[in-house]
């Protein structure tokens, strides 16, 4: 059973008149550098022989934070993302959620810009990050039941990004599995559109225009928060997914 955290669980050693929610955009362009390191990373998986057809949920994730982190980021091979920029990527960092009731959230990876700014800056550094979820979306994994039910919904309750305005899914995509035929009337459910509350369907990214064999086009959808901040703070505000669909085949 949760149980409710101390006051000032989450502004311990930063008093509430420091900090801001929600938290600085992180913007298009940073979504746009993370596509193109995960892409980057598929590739070589690809050419190392993994075999991304057959390997599980935890496997994938597993090994595509492993080329990031000990390849890309210490390289600098994708112009922008090196370790002068980015902290180090984790898997499956335990994290609170907006309320601290639940103290060991995981979400498959976490991207960490560094603060150049640090003087002005007012977020919680533990909250501030690029949290993504990932999931397999086959014929043994339906988009509405894995992806949405298991996944999405965790950055409309509070669980995941509660202090951000975006967050990221990522699909596993085989057996000819796309956001147009199958994520989007997932979440056109009535039922389903009611737990995400969607306020946005799925649309595919005008800022993204490139095209590759291997990934579908960046859609984003908008969804409601329902839970107060912390700190009376306020009632938290939308936020932003980019839904990002590798095929896996």
């Amino acid at each position: 059973m949760s149980q409710s955290s101390p006051a000032g669980f989450f502004t311990l050693g930063v008093s509430k008149d420091r900090y801001d929610l929600p938290h600085r955009p992180l913007g298009v362009p940073v979504i746009l550098l993370i596509r193109r390191v995960l892409w980057r990373a598929l590739v070589i998986l690809r050419e190392s022989g993994f075999n991304l057809s057959d390997a599980t949920e935890d496997q994938v994730t597993a090994a595509l934070r492993a080329v990031i982190e000990n390849n890309l980021r210490q390289t600098g091979a994708v112009p922008g993302f090196n370790r002068r920029n980015y902290d180090p990527v984790f898997r499956q960092s335990q994290v609170a959620n907006f309320d601290g009731t639940r103290l060991t959230k995981t979400p498959d990876l976490c991207f960490k810009l560094r603060i150049a700014d640090s003087v002005t800056y007012r977020g919680l550094s533990e909250y501030d990050a690029l949290f993504v979820e990932c999931k397999p979306v086959d014929a043994t994994h339906a988009a509405g039941s894995r992806y949405c039910d298991d996944g999405l919904v965790r950055f409309v309750v509070g669980d995941y990004a509660w202090a951000m305005q975006e967050g990221m899914m990522i699909a596993y995509a085989r057996h000819q599995r796309t956001i147009t035929d199958h994520l989007i009337p997932a979440m056109n459910e009535v039922d389903r559109r009611t737990s995400l509350a969607s306020v946005q369907l799925p649309q595919v990214l005008t800022a993204h225009r490139g095209e590759n064999a291997t990934a579908d086009r960046i859609h984003v959808s908008v969804h409601r928060r329902d839970f107060a901040w912390p700190d009376e703070k306020g009632p938290a505000t939308n936020i932003t997914l980019y839904h990002l669909w590798h095929d896996c085949n």
